[in-house]
């Protein structure tokens, strides 16, 4: 009589059932996206970072975000805070939420990493600082953005949208800006 024990099934099967190793024409194409933009904002450095780093109120101004809440806040310094905050997304119909862990460095920094079910890994950096060319009305925004999702689709779907949606995020945190602070400083 023959006597099964269920750990030995079950590590029999995944070995015989495990996919052999291959490369299909999805894994070939990089499916990771990067985006390097600057510009010059009519916006003070503290302005600017100020309405980057209140991630409650994305919800408010950035296109399809549909929620933002800080969940957890770490005051690391007077100048350095860690947040965890959940996000959601919506387009088209597909709604997701994920977590992302922002670093905030007054005067000038907002960091967030993401690694989730959703992401592969999502990156954001914000750099402001003030615009050497001007008074202290200007700054200049280094924004760098790099992502990339599990699921080919979504991949397949953000990449038609990437360039236009990044223009577009830059777009609403400077009319978060003229919402709270009035018209930008005049152009240089």
């Amino acid at each position: 009589m023959v006597q099964f024990n269920l750990t030995n099934v079950t590590s029999a099967l995944k070995s015989v059932l495990k996919p052999p190793h291959c490369r299909t024409f999805f894994n070939v194409l990089s499916s990771k996206k990067t985006y390097d933009g600057h510009k010059v904002i009519g916006y003070t450095q503290k302005q600017l970072y100020d309405v980057v780093s209140n991630i409650d109120e994305y919800k408010n101004f950035i296109p399809y975000c549909t929620n933002s809440e800080v969940l957890k806040i770490q005051e690391i310094s007077n100048r350095e805070k860690k947040l965890t905050a959940v996000l959601g997304v919506g387009f088209n119909g597909i709604s997701e939420t994920y977590i992302s862990d922002v670093t905030c460095e007054k005067p000038g920094l907002v960091r967030a990493d993401v690694s989730d079910d959703l992401f592969k890994n999502l990156s954001a950096e914000w750099k402001i600082t003030p615009h050497s060319d001007s008074s202290s009305s200007h700054c200049d925004l280094n924004f760098h953005l790099e992502y990339e999702f599990y699921s080919v689709m979504y991949s397949q779907l953000a990449s038609v949208f990437f360039d236009d949606m990044n223009m577009m995020i830059i777009d609403a945190f400077e009319r978060r800006c003229n919402t709270l602070y009035g018209p930008p400083a005049s152009t240089i």
